[in-house]
């Protein structure tokens, strides 16, 4: 598909049409690489045993091992937002595939839970470039109205790598060793993908953006008063924590504590564990545009955020505590608890419309650095309450959890959801004034 798109400065150049085949195209490697790290990410939910067996670790160490991703994804939000501004996404996005290849290579050979955490910590350090990277190429190479567009087949591309690092990786695990499938399946893939990375990737149209860009002053003394604006918002820092606790049914229970409480529930293996954890990306999947739509139906942000977190808290409950679900039953109950998570994406719109234009940037780097942080907590912390509960069973040099012991560590998630629900009284109505008195 080619469409025609004119500037003074491609009429100077000679120069009168754009291809939107090759923006898609040149876009299509940073969406694959938010594809691929969502993959990296999710991988430690389908290995559990065997990473507790082979670095002899506990539940909470298993948390702590893979929260190091979290560490380094969380910290440098900030950071590369802005550098995405000052040198472009292009440079960014090259380094950062090499660095996700390099932290798994690493990960995959490691025979210390320290460098096996280090390989987390530069998995994750990498993978803070994909969305951004991904989003920010949107707005040098589309026209505006198409960045929503840009934006929603981003997402939709991390769904299907966190969908991808479920199932299809248990699979492989089963039959190559978790060590075997990322040196031989994952890593080559990455480089590939590295490739057209490097070879197709460019910061911007040969003729230019699209829409002329105004520089954006990066400097300290500007950083520190945006931050300084943002930290002191309460209204602000009640949406991040919204969104952190909303997060945690993601962060806890589906990308790393739910499969081996699903294997255990129903004694199945892991990749039918993983394919039921998968049905929660389904929903997110499906649910994110017509959440959104709903919201924009109904001209309310807070009371879409306030039923999302009621039936999060409803949806989560039972699936952790309902004994006696049916196989089936429960694969629409992930794919529910995906579709109620839907609200939590609605945050980043209600910071837009409480800051400046020229303060959104960083106001939405401060909001997800604040969401990510939380699972920081959370991963660790359910790994030690399943260490409280065990009653001393063992298996192969491994800890055998019951039931029991699971439910009482995942009694965490439903209790942060109700807490996301008491902090809705501190978040205001942001739907824009203007749009809310008109009549549908």
């Amino acid at each position: 598909m080619t469409s025609h798109v004119t500037s003074k400065a491609q009429v100077a150049k000679g120069i009168s049409t754009y291809s939107e085949a090759k923006a898609w195209l040149v876009w299509s490697f940073a969406g694959l690489f938010y594809l691929y790290q969502f993959i990296l990410r999710n991988s430690p939910g389908v290995m559990t045993d065997e990473l507790m067996r082979d670095f002899s670790v506990e539940a909470c160490a298993l948390g702590i091992l893979s929260s190091f991703y979290l560490v380094s994804y969380s910290s440098l939000q900030i950071p590369i937002g802005l550098s995405m501004d000052k040198f472009g996404p292009a440079r960014l996005l090259r380094g950062a595939i090499l660095l996700c290849i390099t932290g798994t290579a690493v990960f995959a050979v490691s025979d210390s839970f320290y460098i096996a955490c280090f390989g987390r910590l530069l998995i994750g350090a990498g993978s803070a470039c994909a969305f951004l990277g991904s989003v920010k190429l949107g707005t040098y190479w589309f026209k505006p109205e198409q960045l929503a567009l840009v934006v929603g087949f981003t997402m939709l591309a991390g769904k299907v790598g966190a969908s991808l690092g479920q199932a299809p990786l248990a699979l492989a695990i089963d039959a190559f060793g978790w060590r075997g499938a990322l040196l031989y399946g994952v890593i080559p893939v990455g480089f590939l993908l590295a490739i057209g990375i490097w070879v197709f990737v460019k910061d911007a149209p040969p003729e230019g953006p699209l829409v002329p860009h105004a520089p954006v002053d990066t400097t300290l003394k500007t950083l520190f008063l945006r931050l300084k604006e943002t930290a002191l918002n309460y209204h602000i820092l009640a949406l991040g924590f919204y969104g952190a606790l909303m997060y945690i049914p993601m962060l806890a229970f589906v990308d790393l504590w739910g499969v081996p409480f699903l294997m255990k529930l129903y004694d199945i293996d892991k990749a039918t564990a993983g394919s039921i954890t998968t049905m929660f990306y389904f929903g997110v999947g499906i649910g994110s545009p017509v959440v959104a739509i709903l919201s924009d139906y109904f001209r309310d942000r807070k009371v879409t955020m306030t039923v999302g977190a009621l039936l999060a808290i409803i949806c989560n409950s039972v699936i952790i505590f309902v004994p006696g679900i049916p196989l089936p039953v429960m694969y629409g109950l992930l794919f529910a608890a995906g579709f109620v998570f839907c609200s939590q994406p609605l945050i980043f719109s209600a910071v837009c419309q409480l800051t400046p234009h020229a303060s959104n940037g960083t106001a939405i780097s401060f909001t997800n650095m604040i969401v990510m942080m939380l699972g920081l907590v959370m991963q660790p912390l359910v790994g030690k309450s399943l260490e409280w509960a065990w009653g001393g069973a063992m298996e192969n040099g491994v800890r055998l959890y019951s039931i029991s012991d699971y439910r009482f560590a995942l009694l965490s998630i439903p209790l942060c959801l109700v807490l996301a629900l008491i902090l809705m009284p501190l978040i205001p109505e942001t739907f824009p004034k203007e749009e809310k008195g008109k009549k549908s």
